[in-house]
């Protein structure tokens, strides 16, 4: 590798997968399940989803992305970075209680794992009532 180089066809990266997984009725890539029970709308189709193979034996081993430690979120990742030579689209999910301290402490744990970039910050925001001024 030294002498030529690396070709780009043995790079190896996590993609974003949402769309694709929506037709292939997987979970999207190495995130967590958003719900087990959720709606997405796509180009202007409300699609019902729900957790891959959920039935009443299965419901219990789902934990939703929001109520997962996101510290053993980022550890998995930083486990999975080492043999990835690019990125992995790496999602982090919070919730409205997260100071901005901790938010930037996930931000430092995910560099010290190793981790070259934070695709998302997915927040479980609180219910907004519509803005009145802003919808006209």
């Amino acid at each position: 590798m030294a002498k030529h180089g690396v070709r780009n066809g043995w790079m190896f990266a996590i993609a974003p997968t949402a769309s694709t997984s929506l037709i292939a009725g997987s979970t999207a890539g190495i995130d967590p399940i958003f719900n087990k029970f959720f709606v997405e709308e796509k180009k202007n189709a409300v699609i019902p989803q729900t957790a891959p193979n959920l039935n009443q034996e299965t419901m219990w081993f789902y934990k939703e992305a929001h109520r997962i430690d996101q510290h053993w979120s980022i550890k998995a990742a930083g486990a999975r970075q080492r043999h990835i030579d690019q990125s992995q689209s790496f999602n982090l999910y919070i919730t409205p209680e997260l100071t901005a301290k901790e938010f930037l402490e996930l931000y430092m744990v995910a560099w010290k794992h190793g981790l070259k970039t934070v695709y998302y910050v997915r927040n479980k925001s609180l219910e907004v009532e519509d803005c009145v001024s802003c919808s006209a």
